[in-house]
């Protein structure tokens, strides 16, 4: 008998209950208000005995140690191997905090809870197996991305400088507008779910409303027309992208701004759906783990991060993100002070990150812990053998910025040291290798 493959799709609700704190941001923002719910999404994939397990979920970001907690229930009670699982973040910034990282506590009860919830969603995935028709096809937006990073007259880089700043000179470096959509059909023109790869930072929205931002909205979007769907959202490499055109003095945050990216982001993906391709029936998986030596902060820079939070300030109620870099502001700086503090007590001198490939036909994804810089994303995706190469950030754990060596030298938000930006350096060079490596060995 010829292989086919088997599909399951489920979605499980994982929305956290108000006055809980949300992840992101530099100052604490208690959820007083649901705008819309958080999922957890889940397509489990099966050709002859290998089973795949992919997951989106709704959240900011989600730690190796709970990666390992779902994946242990979830093979416990669906049989998937645990290294067959990838447990994804859309990296929305209105969601629950998970993890020590800049500001806000972690809720265990809540976390408890979502753990359970996820790897239930793997297991009822797995429960709804049933033939299906896998395609896939490449689109591209390029209105809605943009290097976050700009070069300014004084040849500084900053993150964000704000709209018509007269100072900036161009972007520090490129975008990656491509879409790669997979579409899983229980037959042609039936679809049960919808996967979209693309690279942008989810977090336009802001305030103290949960939401699961754009990709939320842009899922809704295609349930109105196909009914029982579900669209996985699996964020690119977006870790120096965001959707702010700095030549547009038109405000760009809030739901009506994530409104407007998602309804451009969904006709671009209705658009790609003319285009696909079936793929042939097989399915292959790589993991790998690598060490990449951790940064770590200097005896000045402990004392001058002591020294700084011995100074008393006023709290504010003004939200402080990474748009708010540029202005300067004393609570961010002991932010960052708190932060060299914490990774002073940091007692390992490597962390280690697991990379993972999923083959399916001539299609591969690959899953990178972290937020890596588009410039790594594309360089894989350039050496990739494989037609279509998906580029997946913050897959199976979280280690905060990969930035590339270069920007290391140009400075800026996202290669500032602090538990969100911790690796060396080289990680750049470890994970471009690493990451062929695995593509090319699962292509033979």
């Amino acid at each position: 008998m010829q292989n086919r493959f088997l599909a399951g799709v489920y979605e499980v609700d994982i929305t956290p209950p108000l006055g809980i704190d949300l992840a992101g941001y530099f100052n604490v923002r208690k959820a007083d208000n649901i705008l819309d719910n958080l999922y957890a999404k889940t397509v489990v994939l099966k050709v002859e005995k290998t089973e795949v397990a992919i997951v989106s979920c709704d959240i900011c970001v989600i730690p190796r140690e709970l990666v390992l907690k779902i994946r242990e229930l979830a093979s416990a009670w669906s049989d998937i191997p645990k290294d067959n699982i990838m447990i994804s973040t859309t990296h929305t910034h209105t969601g629950p905090v998970t993890t020590g990282l800049l500001a806000g506590d972690i809720d265990h009860s809540y976390i408890d809870i979502m753990v359970r919830r996820i790897a239930t969603g793997i297991t009822m995935a797995k429960r709804n197996l049933e033939e299906a028709i896998v395609r896939v096809g490449k689109g591209e937006e390029n209105s809605i991305v943009f290097n976050r990073r700009y070069i300014m007259k004084d040849s500084s880089v900053v993150t964000n400088p704000g709209k018509l700043n007269p100072n900036i000179v161009r972007p520090a470096g490129p975008v990656d507008p491509e879409i790669l959509l997979v579409a899983i059909e229980k037959k042609p023109g039936y679809p049960i779910a919808f996967i979209v790869n693309y690279a942008n930072h989810v977090d336009t929205i802001g305030g103290t409303g949960i939401s699961s931002d754009y990709p939320g909205i842009m899922a809704e979007y295609f349930k109105e027309y196909f009914g029982n769907i579900s669209v996985l959202f699996l964020n690119g490499a977006e870790g120096d992208i965001n959707h702010i055109d700095v030549n547009d003095p038109i405000p760009q945050e809030g739901y009506r701004e994530a409104k407007r990216i998602s309804k451009i982001l969904a006709g671009s993906v209705a658009r790609t759906l003319v285009g696909l391709a079936p793929l042939e029936t097989s399915l292959k998986i790589k993991n790998s783990i690598i060490k990449i030596p951790i940064r770590k902060p200097s005896k000045e820079e402990i004392y001058r991060a002591k020294e700084l939070l011995d100074k008393p300030i006023e709290s504010t109620s003004q939200e402080l993100t990474a748009f708010d870099l540029a202005k300067g502001s004393i609570e961010i700086e002991k932010a960052y002070a708190q932060e060299i503090l914490l990774l002073s007590q940091l007692d390992k001198d490597f962390e280690e990150l697991e990379l993972q490939v999923i083959a399916l036909g001539d299609l591969v994804i690959v899953g990178i812990p972290g937020e890596p810089f588009v410039e790594i994303g594309l360089e894989i995706k350039k050496n990739s053998p494989f037609h279509y190469t998906g580029i997946v950030s913050l897959a199976n754990g979280y280690s905060g910025y990969i930035p590339t060596e270069k920007a290391f030298e140009e400075g800026g938000y996202e290669t500032k040291l602090a538990r969100s930006s911790k690796l060396d350096k080289k990680a750049e060079k470890i994970i471009i290798e690493e990451a062929i490596k695995l593509i090319r060995e699962i292509y033979t």
